[in-house]
């Protein structure tokens, strides 16, 4: 579907109060456009429209309008620089953001975002080098508790196997009761 196609669709939800459809049909345009600052605003007004001033804070975070209890809610509940720079899901460097207003908030962001990293005599061994909200996306950091590699593959073989099993004691217990 086209874009145009979906914006008509969000429309018509609004109008009928469908808020719910309206949010996930914006949702998806944010992710498929992310440096488009004017679905991020329409997002923001959906969330707006519910009452969710965190989420309406975090899509208007970039546009110069944003209202101020908005931005604060989101500042609130996410008080690091980098969290909120990963919550914000800008993909690109600050430069490449359509006003000079959203290149401006991205920049301090990032500068705020790097100010928390501990320097690197300060860094535990063995940590990443930069925050949460500043690493790449293509790249997949492994979880602590999370099996990865070979431990994983062996966890889903294990799982499968289990999931077998059970369905045929599920088998044999229904023939018992038929016969």
């Amino acid at each position: 579907m086209g874009k145009t196609f979906v914006l008509d669709r969000v429309v018509a939800d609004l109008a009928r109060g469908f808020t719910h459809p309206a949010i996930q049909r914006l949702s998806s345009l944010v992710a498929a456009y992310p440096n488009d600052l004017d679905l991020r605003r329409r997002l923001a007004a959906a969330h707006r429209r519910v009452g969710n001033r965190i989420q309406a804070g975090r899509w208007d975070y970039l546009t110069i309008g944003a209202d101020t209890d908005d931005t604060r809610a989101f500042e609130r509940a996410f008080p690091s620089a980098a969290t909120r720079l990963r919550e914000v899901r800008w993909p690109h460097q600050a430069g490449q953001a359509a006003t000079a207003y959203a290149r401006n908030r991205l920049a301090k962001l990032i500068a705020a975002a790097e100010a928390e990293r501990p320097a690197a005599a300060e860094r535990p061994a063995g940590s990443a080098t930069a925050p949460a909200g500043l690493r790449s996306r293509t790249r997949r950091w492994r979880r602590p508790g999370r099996p990865g590699g070979s431990a994983g593959i062996v966890l889903a073989v294990a799982t499968l196997a289990a999931a077998s099993l059970v369905v045929v004691g599920i088998v044999t217990v229904m023939q018992w009761i038929v016969q």
